[in-house]
């Protein structure tokens, strides 16, 4: 014991304070650097912000706005790439939040400050982050110029720049939604909402080999296949779509119980009534959900045996409720001696009121 007292006095305890000492002396000039740096950043963003603000809502002159930009180069560190990163930020900012003729300016913005330039180093960069960020730039910007520097990356060994890639080339060249068909990979679920988001502000044409989607091995892409079928309310593989309710992929399912709801597959009623069973509760909601626009008679007498079977109490009263919505006069005449069914009606009568 007084041997390890001795080492870690000699030793372990001068090499503690060392290592202190040197901390708080690195966290000080990081302290002074920040306070000297940060008026002249705040400063720098002000004079960016008029100038921008000023450039793009002044009647475009190309010779007069050229000199301008020019001569602002000099105004400002631009030779730093603090301040193009700066420049480029805002210059994102006011096209995210700008609407109308205005927007036209940016592409020569861009441009004229050379920021193309400092995108593409991003592209070219190692560091993952910073190859993000450059397809971040090319897309949010509406930059078609830059897609050819983005095709490399599509075959990019990190999946995460690679699809970032693809989303990017989708949303640049919208007749790109078709190469989506040979994504080897899952499709995430974040993926899904940038690709559907991109097909809401682009407005983008259905890829032409949407139905061979629906095929694919790739769950994902199937999944991906039947949402792109419901957003441009497509119709003309109705009977492969309800096929599907026998694919082993539970989510596949349950975007093909959506389809059917959204896209009125009315013949879809007996396969899914078939594969009712088949389902975990989730899907057996959603089931009720779609039988409750489209069943007939068929979907009554289904949901009537189900009321009468020992079945969980969360999916009776789904149940009552999707067979309310098909015949509101059903339990008129039905089920009048069933306590729980009858309390269970009066619940979505209360609902529906």
């Amino acid at each position: 014991m007084e041997v390890f007292i001795h080492y870690f006095i000699r030793i372990v305890l001068p090499i503690l304070i060392i290592g202190c000492v040197l901390l708080i002396v690195v966290l000080i000039i990081n302290r002074y650097i920040y306070d000297s740096f940060s008026p002249r950043f705040d400063a720098t963003k002000n004079e960016i912000d008029i100038f921008l603000t000023n450039l793009i809502f002044s009647p475009f002159d190309e010779t007069h706005h050229k000199t301008e930009i020019e001569q602002f180069k000099k105004a400002i560190p631009f030779e730093k790439n603090w301040c193009k990163k700066l420049l480029l930020n805002e210059i994102i900012f006011l096209k995210q939040n700008l609407k109308g003729e205005v927007t036209n300016k940016f592409h020569y913005i861009y441009e004229q400050f050379d920021l193309f330039r400092y995108t593409q180093k991003l592209l070219k960069s190692r560091r993952f982050y910073l190859k993000c960020l450059g397809l971040f730039q090319l897309e949010t910007l509406d930059y078609k110029k830059g897609k050819h520097y983005i095709t490399p990356l599509l075959t990019h060994k990190n999946r995460d720049i690679k699809s970032r890639a693809f989303l990017a080339l989708i949303s640049l060249s919208p007749n790109k939604l078709e190469s989506l068909i040979d994504f080897s990979h899952e499709i995430t679920i974040a993926e899904e909402i940038n690709i559907m988001d991109i097909l809401h502000h682009k407005k983008t044409k259905m890829p032409a080999n949407l139905k061979d989607w629906i095929v694919s091995e790739n769950a994902t892409i199937v999944k991906l296949g039947i949402k792109l079928m419901i957003f441009y309310n497509y119709t003309n593989e109705n009977k492969k779509i309800t096929e599907l309710l026998k694919h082993n992929d539970k989510a596949v399912r349950h975007e093909v119980i959506l389809a059917i709801n959204s896209l009125f597959i009315i013949e879809a009623e007996t396969e899914l009534i078939q594969h009712f069973s088949h389902e975990d509760t989730e899907n057996k909601l959603e089931i009720f959900n779609t039988l409750s626009k489209i069943g007939t008679a068929e979907s009554e007498n289904f949901i009537a045996q189900l009321l009468e079977t020992k079945t969980d109490e969360g999916i009776k009263l789904d149940a009552v409720y999707c067979l309310y919505k098909i015949n509101r006069n059903y339990f008129d005449s039905h089920f009048l001696d069933n306590e729980d069914v009858q309390k269970m009606v009066e619940h979505v009568k209360a609902i529906k009121k």
